[in-house]
């Protein structure tokens, strides 16, 4: 079964308001991005993620060098063939900026920032048509608490009275953009730990929270992301005589609390020769990064310090190595995108 098989190739420009109202659900990504695990390598590799079949053991995925006009070190959201992205350190000493990048068409765009160590968020907003940027710092001391930007407008602006979980503790993995909002893991310390959710429309917050029975071992152990056309977490969680484990929580129906459903309990370790699961039994903080919807059953997942990806059954707790060629042997996954025609320079 071919990943995307009902998708065309090339998505094009972003679907009209209309067609956006009634299906806000984003295409899948269609690419990862490689970036070779080598100190002083800028070079970026994309893998076409059609090309994963789940019935070959192992998969084998061809990279090809992307030649872009600014070398980049991480991706900090995507949407529409659009992705956020973070200068590499010896760019960002030149000037302090982000990226605005469409890795298909190659073109880019620079948006000032004022803060290196802010949490990001990116997305579209079929509304008005325009994507938007939210900036969060990790903590509470600056005046300016959030900032949104808006490429139609071509400015920042700052937003006051945010949840006070955001006070307390935002983590630093990037914004999940889902249903029109990007959403963002908080709280710790005295505040449970939940999910703040930002309207790109109405540019407010609301909270949406995990069920009760989540057990979290560490707030930074919280992976967000879109399963199909549902919001998903990975949760590292403290079971009594099994250590630290990953769960994977699906919420069936948006913004409803008692609709979180608990799929699977992350079981790979003896199914996987590499020793995926083996490396972090002993670890304090698992931390499996989701990548990518694989058919109907099947998550492609992996762990960038262990450089290793998999292809992960849920129904039948089987997972399926992936490797590739064409690239450095250890690479980073800095994140996915869809092969897409749309400019970020639309509004230019």
């Amino acid at each position: 079964m071919l990943l995307l098989d009902f998708q065309s190739r090339f998505y094009q420009n972003p679907c009209s308001k209309v067609e956006q109202k009634q299906s806000q659900s984003l295409p899948y990504p269609t690419h990862l991005i490689l970036r070779p695990h080598v100190h002083g390598d800028v070079s970026l590799y994309s893998v076409d993620i059609n090309q994963l079949n789940t019935q070959t053991t192992p998969s084998t995925l061809t990279a090809k060098p992307l030649n872009l006009q600014e070398p980049f070190l991480s991706i900090l959201g995507s949407s529409n063939g659009l992705v956020l992205a973070k200068p590499t350190a010896i760019e960002e000493k030149r000037e302090l900026v982000v990226y605005l990048v469409n890795p298909t068409t190659k073109k880019t765009l620079k948006l000032p920032v004022k803060r290196r160590t802010d949490t990001y968020g990116f997305g579209y907003d079929y509304s008005t048509d325009d994507y938007k940027v939210i900036s969060l710092p990790r903590s509470d001391f600056d005046t300016e608490f959030v900032r949104v930007y808006s490429l139609r407008n071509n400015s920042w602006r700052n937003l006051r009275n945010p949840p006070n979980q955001l006070h307390d503790y935002c983590s630093p993995h990037s914004g999940v953009f889902f249903n029109n909002n990007l959403h963002f893991i908080v709280g710790g310390g005295h505040l449970r730990i939940a999910i703040a959710a930002f309207n790109l429309t109405d540019e407010e917050f609301h909270i949406i929270k995990f069920p009760k029975s989540i057990k979290f071992a560490y707030n930074s152990c919280v992976q967000l992301f879109a399963l199909g056309e549902k919001l998903a977490a990975i949760t590292c969680v403290w079971l009594p005589g099994h250590a630290f484990v990953n769960e994977l929580w699906v919420m069936e129906e948006y913004g409803v609390r008692e609709s979180w459903e608990k799929l699977c309990i992350f079981q790979i370790g003896d199914e996987v020769t590499m020793g995926m699961m083996k490396h972090y039994l002993n670890s304090i903080v698992p931390d499996y990064e989701f990548y990518a919807k694989v058919g109907n059953q099947d998550m492609l997942v992996g762990n960038s310090d262990v450089d290793k990806i998999y292809t992960y059954n849920i129904d039948e707790r089987r997972c399926t190595s992936v490797s590739f060629e064409g690239c450095h042997e250890d690479f980073i996954v800095i994140g996915t995108y869809v092969e897409s025609l749309e400019s970020p320079e639309r509004f230019c």
